[in-house]
């Protein structure tokens, strides 16, 4: 009989069922009520029972192994654009391994938390392993809506591997110009398009004439780059068709970061020693003439290139668009993200000059330059007022209204007094008595909002008459037993 429940301080549902092999199983649903569990396990113990039965296969009846599996989804459900790449990554790991020619009744999760783990020592960073984890939990999946695999998804409960988070280098602004120069002067204007617009390599290489927009920092570049080229595409291959995907533009770019002096570092090789099959090499920062300790010959100072991607000149247009003041929208909108989140989170770098600026300005502030934020949250407990751009007037402490709410409140965000209304609403009298038609001020109160608060109006019934509250003031009414009663507002 399947049963369900939840484990402690989860809210996840799991099911307790018996598979077809006739073995109990604990699996969890995505169910988010107690009901609606019952009803998958129900299901699922149902298709189990016809698997026993003969009426369904079961899981261990699959004759495939994982490579085959493997080579179904690539000609069956891959998408083309990703057809290479996964082909590539599938027959690296799985296709061409003995993982592959396990059959599927043994690819368990076990099994394949092996391989992954296989793939760690083997020097895989965590991103290729929940790749690779990825791609199989995708195989399993369109297997099963297929009808090709019957069994649970061996992928699902595998452990994701935590990717530390990568800081994209960045160029600064005065570093633009000086690699341009040494790129070379048939792709110069190709990365001159990257900084200045942030596209990717994909679209730099589809791009085409009619789709360009001079702007005036590009118009030199692509002025160029449209003259030269003989086909409809701006930046094409010799033969006029679309570059391909696997033009290394990373030595390109890399290559021209070295001639500018702009590297990770300098190895200081001793050639005398290496010549003799002892060689002496010496990493440091600069390429400051030194001498081998061993034989006192100069050292060769030799650049080690940065590792810098093409996709990180798109960091760099985000990153100096961002210094340069524009506001983050309008940098989501070039960089076309979905979010702005992306953006600023991702894709916006800070440079060491930033954090200086910001470590600079700790301390007292200046009494001219006080911010205009910490003076409205400056109060005074003597006076009862806050001090702001606006001038409040000065409430009495028995201002409390009958009725009114016990809580105090004030116009400050995060601030809490114990006056009723200060600084932002006005409190003054007024009584209407509908008898005489004369106005009293002395017991009943008159408050306007600012305009930060909205009012609504609202009438209450007090001994015959009503007290309405306008969009900016609260009406008093005495009834005809004499006595004062005032109508609470609807502040919001």
């Amino acid at each position: 009989m399947a049963s369900v429940y939840q484990k402690p301080g989860r809210k996840t549902w799991y099911m307790h069922v018996r598979d077809g092999t006739g073995r109990f199983r604990d699996l969890a649903t995505k169910a988010r009520t107690k009901t609606a569990a019952k009803e998958i396990a129900q299901e699922y113990e149902a298709r189990s029972k016809r698997q026993l039965l003969g009426l369904e296969p079961r899981p261990t009846d699959s004759t495939m192994t994982l490579a085959e599996l493997c080579a179904w989804w690539l000609k069956e459900r891959c998408k083309p654009a990703s057809l290479r790449r996964e082909r590539s990554r599938l027959n690296h790991h799985v296709i061409k391994t003995e993982f592959g020619r396990l059959p599927l009744p043994q690819v368990t999760t076990a099994r394949i938390e092996q391989q992954l783990r296989a793939m760690e020592l083997a020097g895989s960073s965590p991103g290729s392993v929940n790749h690779l984890r990825g791609k199989l939990r995708t195989v399993f999946a369109k297997a099963r809506k297929a009808g090709l695999f019957g069994g649970h998804n061996p992928v699902v409960d595998t452990e994701p591997r935590k990717v530390p988070k990568r800081i994209a280098p960045t160029l600064l602004a005065e570093q633009v110009s000086i690699v341009l120069g040494e790129v070379p002067d048939q792709w110069r204007a190709f990365f001159a398009t990257a900084v200045f617009t942030g596209m990717r390599k994909g679209e730099l290489c589809g791009l085409r004439k009619s789709d360009v927009d001079l702007a005036p920092a590009l118009l030199p570049h692509l002025e160029a780059a449209i003259d030269a080229s003989s086909s409809d595409l701006v930046f094409p291959a010799p033969g006029g068709s679309m570059l391909s995907e696997d033009t290394n533009t990373e030595r390109v770019l890399r290559s021209a970061l070295a001639r500018a002096g702009i590297v990770s570092g300098y190895d200081h090789t001793c050639r005398r020693c290496k010549a003799k099959g002892t060689p002496h090499v010496e990493r440091h920062a600069d390429a400051t003439l030194r001498h081998c300790p061993r034989c006192n010959m100069k050292l060769w100072p030799r650049p080690l290139k940065s590792k810098m991607r093409f996709h990180d000149l798109r960091h760099t247009a985000a990153t100096l668009m961002l210094r340069a003041g524009v506001d983050p929208h309008r940098v989501q909108r070039v960089l076309r993200h979905a979010s702005v989140t992306t953006t600023t989170g991702t894709y916006a770098h800070l440079a060491i000059e930033d954090l200086r600026d910001a470590v600079s300005k700790i301390g007292s502030p200046q009494p001219s330059e006080r911010s205009p934020f910490a003076d409205r949250l400056r109060t005074s407990l003597k006076t009862g007022s806050v001090a702001n751009e606006d001038a409040c007037p000065k409430v009495p402490e028995n201002a409390a209204l009958d009725g009114a709410p016990g809580r105090s409140r004030t116009c400050g965000p995060r601030l809490r007094r114990p006056l009723l209304y200060p600084a932002e609403l006005q409190a003054r009298a007024t009584c209407f008595c509908p008898q005489s038609g004369i106005a009293s001020s002395r017991e009943s109160r008159l408050i306007r909002a600012s305009s930060t608060r909205q009012w609504r109006g609202r009438g209450q019934r007090h001994g015959g008459y009503v007290a309405t509250t306008a969009p900016s003031s609260v009406t008093t009414v005495v009834p005809p037993s004499g006595k004062l009663t005032i109508a609470r507002s609807g502040l919001r």
